[in-house]
């Protein structure tokens, strides 16, 4: 929520064009639809998609915003907020990683968090994720779901 204070300045923050570019994002990401004809058969992993998808557009919300001072009496509440969200997204993941997906739906519609989350990973050098094999998913990943990450 931006406060008052922050909306009558004049000068544009890095912050502000950052947030700019994660609500841009945010309105990018797919909704994931459980009710449609193709959803029996990946009925369960299209509901789990749909809470990964809430809980990703929820912090690509919070991140645009203001987050308040880390002494304002709000900054707690703001933090758990946050902190379920991302333990929301890490918890369908992990889901979605158990329910085979049982339709070319099912499989786009995986292969776009796979796109989506594993770039990111690649840029931790401590973490030993840039390898061949999961560059392989990765690119896997990209051709099932249609993407250009």
């Amino acid at each position: 929520m931006m406060q008052p204070s922050a909306m009558n300045k004049p000068s544009v923050s890095r912050r502000s064009v950052l947030g700019a570019s994660l609500v841009t994002m945010a309105a990018a990401v797919p909704v994931a639809a459980s009710s449609s004809p193709t959803g029996g058969q990946d009925a369960a992993l299209l509901d789990v998609l749909a809470r990964y998808w809430q809980a990703e557009r929820a912090i690509l919300a919070m991140e645009a915003g203001t987050e308040p001072p880390v002494t304002a009496p709000e900054y707690l509440a703001w933090e758990a907020r946050f902190d379920a969200l991302i333990a929301d997204r890490e918890q369908a993941i992990s889901q979605m990683a158990d329910i085979r997906a049982m339709t070319a739906e099912g499989r786009r519609s995986k292969a776009q968090i796979v796109e989506r989350c594993l770039p990111p990973r690649l840029h931790f050098p401590d973490a030993g994720l840039d390898d061949p094999e999961i560059r392989l998913a990765l690119s896997l990943a990209r051709d099932v779901a249609g993407g250009a990450a």
